[in-house]
């Protein structure tokens, strides 16, 4: 069963998507401030939506890159991440609404852990709330949005590799405040 003694019961579903989250020029839908690194094939962007993954590689990739070739797509967030109607919300406490996470000590193993308790709250959530989830957005204003379908951030990997097949996904959690730990440098997947 559940265990709702675990802190990610108390979790606030944070929109990862808000008005005025597009800095940059050029935007890449579903993609948010997607840029390359001047003189590398090195790319960054916010949480992307189920599509933004796939506009973000086809940019990448272009005329030029195999869609078939390795790409290694590196994430560098401690929260877990559930995507509602293709829309990326992740576990914040709700404490730490608008601003950096800070979660401390997160381990790349736990994040992955974290996302299917996750994904089991909202599902939880979902059943008890008429098939709508309450969420927030980064100006803490509240909502409910009416949920078709939600998957755990792995699945929307997985399905991102049907036409992106040697793409590697890492989850390298870090803290703004402080440099990663060795553990989570040493992780490959």
């Amino acid at each position: 069963g559940l265990d709702k003694a675990k802190p990610i019961w108390d979790a606030v579903a944070m929109a990862d998507h808000f008005s005025g989250n597009q800095k940059l020029p050029d935007p890449v839908d579903g993609c948010p401030n997607f840029r390359r690194v001047p003189g590398y094939k090195v790319y960054c962007c916010g949480q992307p939506t189920v599509a933004g993954f796939e506009a973000a590689l086809t940019k990448a990739c272009g005329d030029i890159y195999p869609k078939d070739g390795k790409i290694i797509w590196i994430n560098l967030r401690q929260e877990p991440d559930v995507y509602v109607n293709g829309v990326p919300y992740c576990a914040r406490p709700p404490n730490k609404i608008g601003e950096y996470a800070e979660l401390g000590n997160v381990k790349r193993a736990n994040v992955k852990d974290d996302e299917l308790d996750f994904l089991a709250v909202c599902k939880d959530r979902i059943k008890n709330g008429g098939g709508k989830l309450k969420v927030v957005d980064v100006q803490k204003k509240q909502s409910e949005i009416e949920v078709k379908d939600i998957l755990p951030l792995t699945d929307v990997i997985e399905g991102v590799k049907k036409n992106f097949p040697n793409l590697l996904h890492m989850r390298i959690p870090i803290c703004n405040s402080a440099a990663p730990l060795e553990s989570a440098r040493k992780s490959n997947s």
